[in-house]
């Protein structure tokens, strides 16, 4: 009795086992179904996907030639001693880190990336350093490469010296001006005090003095908005040049009788290096004889005057705040609602001379003449002269060719 007793556990304990089995059996199934479901689905729809299930795609082999683009780490080093001056890499040491530059391979410095690719630039570290592109064309993709040095000439440029002549024509005007003298450990001119602050200027610097080259003696000046020799207002064929020399310039203005009243005055004077353009309409010549002739402004309460000068060529407003018989009483736009106002006296009535000499050079601090030269280059990224520590070196690259696109 007792051995039959014993028998229904054991039979039960193998109903356990059978179904724990059975379960098993169930989900390796289901697993296998769901598995070649998804496969035939990725099959179908997504055949891309197969293709890479053996690893990453292995980046093609191509030769950079120009009109390609390619990313490029790089960095770049003076070939004197080998330090480090710019890098694409946040850690050069070990080249890690960073983004690639991003390169538009080109021979033409004033060429822009084809439609797409914006944000590719024939520019490393915002400069066209022909040097550099030359030496990327014939590279391939992953290849890695230390350059040989680039001379200033084709790097980013060289110091501009006594006698060069500095061609401004690519900002809109014919004006080349020619250095005739560089003045080192010069106190700051006065002219440039009032910005001083502003553009964080030295109280002792270097004065580059340059020359105008481009007027003839028989030259006709129009010397409103776009020149600087002279004190008229804007008459046709009115101002002539009479006498050139090194250092000073002659002119003989001879106003039109028909606009005498009613003009926009414009007042520059290279001496001192300003041009101020006072309220549209707004000035009148009250006297004129065969050797001067005046001047009398009349403008409105809060009209404005604009003032530029040499180191301020993007100029300053002032605003018109009292006229009495002799005087503009102004302060600095921007201050107009401040209680601290920066004033400026202008004067109301001007004697000009029809004969007028004036210097035909003007000076820069060589912080401001740094700014004309950057501004240069970006109408001309040719302009080889600049300021800096890059100026006269030779430098050189390591680059790694990270990708190259060719553009159909």
């Amino acid at each position: 009795m007792e051995k039959d007793s014993k028998e229904p556990k054991k039979e039960k304990k193998d109903t356990k086992k059978d179904q724990k089995l059975s379960n098993i059996a169930v989900a390796i199934l289901a697993i296998i179904i769901i598995g070649a479901l998804l496969f035939y689905l990725v099959a179908t729809y997504y055949p891309d996907i197969l293709e890479n299930l053996g690893g990453p795609e292995e980046k093609k082999i191509q030769t950079i030639e120009y009109g390609d683009l390619a990313d490029v780490h790089y960095i770049g080093r003076y070939a004197s001693n080998n330090t480090i001056f710019d890098s694409s890499y946040d850690y050069p040491e070990n080249k890690t880190g960073g983004t690639p530059a991003k390169i538009y391979l080109t021979d033409n410095s004033s060429a822009i990336p084809p439609s797409g690719y914006s944000g590719y630039s024939n520019l490393i570290n915002g400069e066209y350093v022909v040097g550099f592109i030359e030496d990327l064309v014939g590279l391939k993709t992953l290849e890695t490469k230390t350059m040989d040095p680039i001379p200033p000439e084709e790097g980013y440029g060289v110091s501009p010296n006594l006698g060069d002549v500095i061609d401004f024509s690519s900002l809109g005007e014919d004006i080349k001006l020619k250095i005739v003298e560089i003045k080192e450990n010069q106190p700051l001119p006065e002219e440039y005090l009032e910005i001083k602050d502003m553009y964080g200027l030295p109280n002792i610097t270097t004065i580059y003095v340059l020359r105008y080259e481009t007027h003839f003696i028989g030259e006709n000046i129009d010397l409103y908005f776009e020149d600087d020799f002279g004190v008229v207002p804007l008459w046709e064929n009115a101002t002539t040049i009479t006498k050139i020399n090194e250092t000073l310039l002659w002119t003989y203005t001879t106003p039109d009788n028909s606009k005498l009243e009613n003009i926009t005055w414009v007042d520059t004077n290279l001496d001192i290096g300003y041009r101020t353009i006072y309220p549209t309409n707004s000035s009148s010549v009250t006297f004129i004889n065969e050797t001067i002739f005046k001047v009398t402004h009349s403008p409105e309460i809060n009209d404005t005057i604009m003032f530029y000068n040499n180191s301020f060529p993007y100029g300053l407003t002032y605003v018109i705040e009292e006229v009495t018989a002799d005087k503009i009483i102004t302060y600095v736009q921007e201050e107009t609602n401040t209680t601290n106002k920066t004033y400026r006296e202008f004067d109301r009535i001007q004697t000009v001379n029809r004969n007028i000499t004036q210097e035909i050079t003007v000076s820069f601090p060589a912080e401001i003449f740094q700014f004309y030269l950057d501004f240069l280059r970006q109408g001309d990224p040719l302009c080889n002269y600049r300021l800096d520590s890059l100026a006269d070196e030779s430098v050189y690259f390591e680059v790694e060719i990270v990708d190259v696109y060719k553009i159909d």
